[in-house]
């Protein structure tokens, strides 16, 4: 099996390790039960042969059905006991495993997409809980029995027993080789379900944009290639599973025929009773039912193992961004530094030498065209991603030096995709936060300019949104979003073309309420509207990853250079967009 798959499995079942011994002993009488039952079954055909009184015989009945019910009842409780460990593994495990997706920066989460760590969360851990489960009881009850059983054979006839071992141990041999391909097999088809999930996610979210494009019938069938690709690994795997799975009833076949040709010589011979000899065939039965649980449970393990393997890769990813040695956490004022930032990505610099002071309390807006680098600069603020030059001073102190959920907790950032949940409107706006009053929800709701909206909601704050904001239109949503930002007070407030899909009238009135409080946070807004950051203390402007410009609006206008062609473009379009039909 996978040493990375096994690996993540151990240290798990180490935290129930008194169960486990528990399972062990419950698996051990379970077992001993079970492969007694064909030595008492022999002794009473021998006693029965040689015209034994009936209370004996009722006595040797009685012996089987206390046999029965000890294997029952603890195979119940074997049963019950890995059903708990499955419950415990598989909850710890997952929960780790979504600590350390929340944990993973943004590279990390690209790498990966949604959809693979959607399935690495979901059904890669139905393996986990059926290998814990199934996998564990089967394979404790099936190796002792096997044992127990071949120990016992051992004593009536070692001639018989040695030739069933032999068989039995080249079977589980050979089923552990073919499980190593098996294994692998495994891992494709959950790296092309992961596949399937990842695309099913994505384009069902834009089923709208779709329809609009008419784009339904090649999306249908760039699912059905991923799809057939998926069947294909399903069904490589299913053939390969399958070389499997008759093998151990197949080794028990060629043993009852060997063991009905040599014992019936041996029955010829005096050298083994009638009862020893339906006592071996018993015994191969059980055997055979070990067997063929023995190669369920190997399976059940190699694809735990492969399933533990993917989730264990995610769990060693260690995040780029994490806390440093001796990471501070005072509080925040707001004052920024860049001192000759670069960000790199595959071999080009997506920023280069930016460099600007920023007072707390005061605004920058930060305006370019579309790749310019704005976006990933207000990235470097609350490290979402680090910079590969230079350096970002918070108060006077690198950044890295804070604890990042300390400065994070200093930032509220507002995306240009806005996320809501699918719950009420003021969960979302309150939303990571605890016992918020109403008038804090209320004054932010008023300087995001939602006001007006809430009657026109059914049921006001109360309204459910829907799935990422579904019933509220794009400019509603902003204004969540914004709302979202304004009710946690932070120090550093960075909006990312936040005002897109707010018409200009409300966006003015949005920019003007946040001028008003810019003595209390310092404020960076990136827009593609000028108007956004006309009043803004100091503006730059980016041209592929460099500030060409900077000044405040009046400064930069006085240069005639791109911001002033900028604001030209945006007077000509709104005068455009004035004039009548």
């Amino acid at each position: 099996m996978r040493d990375t798959g096994l690996r993540f499995l151990l240290p798990y079942m180490r935290r129930y390790r008194s169960l486990l011994l528990l399972g062990l002993l419950y698996g051990l009488i379970g077992a001993g039960a079970s492969a007694f039952s064909p030595t008492l079954l022999g002794w009473a055909v021998d006693e029965l042969l040689a015209g034994v009184r009936v209370p004996l015989l009722g006595l040797y009945a009685l012996g089987l059905i206390g046999l029965a019910g000890t294997l029952a009842f603890f195979r119940y409780q074997l049963r019950m006991l890995s059903g708990q460990i499955a419950v415990g593994v598989s909850y710890q495990m997952s929960q780790d495993l979504f600590n350390t997706i929340l944990a993973l920066d943004q590279r990390a989460l690209q790498q990966y997409g949604t959809g693979d760590l959607l399935s690495r969360a979901t059904s890669d851990f139905i393996y986990i809980w059926r290998f814990y489960s199934a996998g564990f009881q089967m394979s404790v009850h099936a190796l002792f029995l096997l044992g127990i059983g071949c120990a016992l054979m051992a004593l009536t006839s070692p001639l018989l027993a040695s030739i069933v071992v032999v068989m039995l141990a080249v079977s589980i041999g050979v089923q552990v080789g073919l499980g190593r391909i098996v294994e692998r097999a495994f891992d494709r088809v959950q790296h092309n379900l992961a596949l399937v999930s990842a695309f099913a996610q994505e384009h069902l979210s834009a089923v709208r944009m779709l329809t609009a494009y008419s784009q339904e019938q090649a999306v249908v069938h760039a699912f059905r290639q991923l799809n057939e690709q998926y069947a294909r690994q399903n069904l490589a795997f299913v053939l390969r599973s399958s070389a499997i799975t008759p093998l151990p009833s197949l080794v028990v076949m060629l043993a009852r025929a060997i063991i009905l040709g040599l014992g019936g010589i041996m029955i010829i011979r005096g050298s083994l009773s009638i009862g020893q000899y339906v006592q071996f065939i018993v015994y191969l039965g059980l055997l055979s039912n070990a067997a063929v649980q023995l190669s369920r449970a190997l399976e059940r393990l190699q694809q735990g193992s492969a399933a533990a393997g993917r989730i264990g890769e995610v769990l060693l990813r260690q995040p780029e961004i994490a806390d440093a040695p001796g990471a501070i956490a005072v509080p925040i004022r707001g004052q920024l530094r860049l001192e000759r930032v670069g960000v790199r990505s595959q071999n080009r610099w997506i920023l280069q030498d930016i460099s600007v002071d920023i007072p707390a309390g005061t605004t920058l807006g930060i305006v370019g065209a579309t790749g310019s680098g704005k976006s990933t600069l207000l990235s470097l603020i609350g490290r979402i991603r680090d910079p590969d030059a230079g350096q970002i001073f918070v108060d006077g102190v690198d950044a890295r030096q804070y604890k990042l959920q300390h400065l994070r907790r200093a930032i509220a950032l507002v995306p240009q995709e806005t996320l809501l949940f699918s719950m009420p409107l003021r969960d979302n706006i309150t939303f990571g936060l605890a016992n918020v009053p109403d008038d804090y929800v209320l004054r932010a709701i008023k300087a995001a300019r939602l006001s007006n909206d809430l009657v026109q909601l059914p049921q006001g704050l109360a309204t459910l949104v829907g799935e990422r904001g579904a019933s509220l239109s794009g400019g509603q949503k902003q204004r969540t979003a914004i709302a979202r930002a304004l009710v946690r007070d932070p120090q550093i407030l960075l909006l990312d073309d936040a005002l897109a899909s707010v018409d200009t009238q409300t966006a003015a009135e949005i920019v003007a309420e946040l001028g008003s409080a810019r003595q209390q946070r310092t404020t960076l807004i990136v827009s593609q509207r000028l108007a956004a950051v006309r009043e803004a203390d100091q503006i730059i402007v980016l041209e592929d990853g460099r500030i060409v410009e900077r000044g405040t609006h009046r400064e930069l206008l006085a240069q005639q250079g791109q911001y002033a062609a900028m604001y030209r473009r945006e007077l000509q379009q709104a005068e455009t967009d004035d004039e009548p039909e």
